[in-house]
């Protein structure tokens, strides 16, 4: 029935307009339910549309109607439509999905549909065709949202002239709701042994399938999966301005993969902008864009928790940065956002920047790459993003993999979520780490990824080359002031020992 529901309303089903136009379609409609004891359940949004509607642009239903012509479909504006639907038990979501014709329980009919300039435009507007399939069919269906992982990348390294020089194989599984999580996954290196390489490639695979950058990648699928195991959207993250992380020319969909592009970050995408950085006023434009994006209620309460999360670092906590996901006005919040954000350190834009177009962009089934976050952040900013991406893509049943060579990094994620890349020439390798990771010293997952190169660089030579004299402890700790700190102590006593043994 048409409007709210009026006062003493049971049993019944209520369609309002929204007035949201979708490139010029009127399909958008608030929807509620009153159940059998009057109490009414907003359920969220729904877009309605039909077969051959010619030039036609508002789409006219019947007022009352126990189930649409068989002209009609309607989809959910978002997977909260059909949590909020589950919540009311089988039959009530089975009676309203049948009697508007929902096309991610009927996919027959959404095969029908999805070629109607109706559905493209305005139905499939901030959805994809796999999400449909995949993720909605399973929540149009009673499934649940979350769901285990496993793939394997094979990426290709190749010389000057496009020849493979060594191949290496990574493996990634996510088991749901696992602990510690499994939803983020890393790989860790020296600089240059080619991570941001790996991360281009394993984007390229997935939204532009047998291009030359592109490597392969092999899904294992429980038979309950269907496409959901596939992922429905690949968003890059790297704010380095010299790194050579490309992003993929705007915000593109694969016809064959059927994936949607995100990319965030310092640089300017297009054809004439190759190498051109974002100037601080388009960053902070682009931060209350995306402010306006996450106010929608879909976004809003995992934009929330995502900055309350953040709220953890004690600059954050200052600003009350959580405060701009309780306005309503449009204007309002973003001209707070602006003002917020221009007062932040440039480590701190990076982070609430990136989270805010993460929760704009993460979808179910999203790939999050992301290519060496700690470059302006320190330690503990930096495992509070992590913790919000990790948190986010639970929410939405996706995948993080990170590219990075800071230990920091690893304390976040356990031993099984770690990759460490090495290379000798065009010789690439892959292992896991030989002790667990998750919550370890700093300085212990320094020497277990980077071993020898820790003990000839740094305070460690320095030391080495102190111990090779004669002096005694006692004298060597003067010639420093006694200005060592207990590590270095007890590694100069060994060095010390190590001489004498000789």
């Amino acid at each position: 029935m048409y409007g709210r529901p009026p006062a003493g309303s049971r049993n019944r089903v209520f369609l309002e307009e929204n007035g949201w136009n979708d490139f010029g379609f009127s399909t958008f409609w608030n929807i509620s339910l009153a159940d059998s004891d009057g109490v009414i359940h907003r359920l969220g949004h729904v877009r309605i549309g039909a077969f051959n509607l010619g030039n036609q642009r508002r789409v006219t239903i019947p007022s009352s109607f126990i189930r649409l012509p068989e002209q009609f479909f309607s989809l959910g504006a978002d997977d909260a439509y059909y949590s909020a639907l589950t919540e009311l038990g089988d039959d009530v979501r089975d009676t309203v999905l049948r009697g508007l014709r929902d096309i991610a329980l009927d996919l027959d009919t959404f095969e029908r549909a999805r070629s109607e300039k109706v559905t493209q435009d305005s139905l499939l507007r901030s959805i994809t065709q796999s999400t449909v399939q995949g993720q909605l069919h399973r929540m149009a269906t009673g499934g649940v949202r979350l769901s285990p992982y496993e793939f394997t990348f094979h990426h290709y390294f190749r010389g000057s002239k496009g020849r493979i020089r060594s191949t290496v194989a990574l493996n990634f599984q996510v088991e749901p709701e696992s602990k510690p999580a499994s939803n983020v996954h890393v790989i860790i290196g020296r600089n240059g042994v080619g991570k941001s390489v790996l991360l281009n490639s394993m984007a390229n695979t997935l939204v532009r399938p047998g291009g030359q950058d592109a490597g392969s990648i092999d899904f294992v699928e429980p038979a309950d999966r269907m496409l959901a195991s596939k992922f429905s959207r690949v968003v890059s993250v790297s704010f380095s301005a010299f790194d050579e992380f490309e992003p993929l020319r705007g915000s593109e969909k694969s016809d064959t993969a059927m994936l949607a592009y995100d990319y965030i970050g310092l640089k300017l995408v297009g054809p004439s902008k190759s190498g051109s950085l974002k100037t601080s006023t388009t960053l902070a434009n682009e931060f209350a864009a995306s402010v306006k994006k996450c106010l929608d209620r879909p976004r809003l309460a995992r934009w929330r928790r995502a900055l309350e999360m953040l709220q953890s670092d004690p600059i954050f906590a200052e600003f009350e940065v959580a405060r701009l996901a309780e306005s309503t006005e449009d204007e309002e919040i973003q001209a707070a956002a602006k003002k917020i954000f221009r007062g932040l350190s440039s480590g701190h834009k990076i982070v609430l920047l990136s989270i805010t177009r993460l929760v704009e962009a993460v979808e179910e089934a999203t790939l999050v790459l992301l290519d060496e976050p700690e470059a302006h952040l320190h330690p503990p900013l930096l495992a509070a993003f992590i913790r919000a991406l990790s948190d986010l893509l639970e929410n939405r049943n996706g995948v993080a993999i990170i590219a990075t060579h800071s230990p920091v990094v690893l304390q976040e994620v356990p031993r099984s979520c770690v990759w460490k890349l090495r290379r000798s020439g065009w010789e690439v390798s892959v292992d896991r780490p030989e002790i667990e990771t998750f919550g370890e010293n700093v300085g212990i997952l320094t020497q277990e990824v980077f071993g020898l190169e820790v003990t000839t660089s740094g305070f460690h030579r320095t030391l080495m080359e102190a111990a090779g004299s004669d002096l005694s402890y006692e004298a060597l700790l003067g010639q420093f002031g006694n200005q060592l700190g207990g590590e270095a102590r007890a590694l100069l006593r060994v060095l010390i020992l190590s001489r004498r043994d000789r």
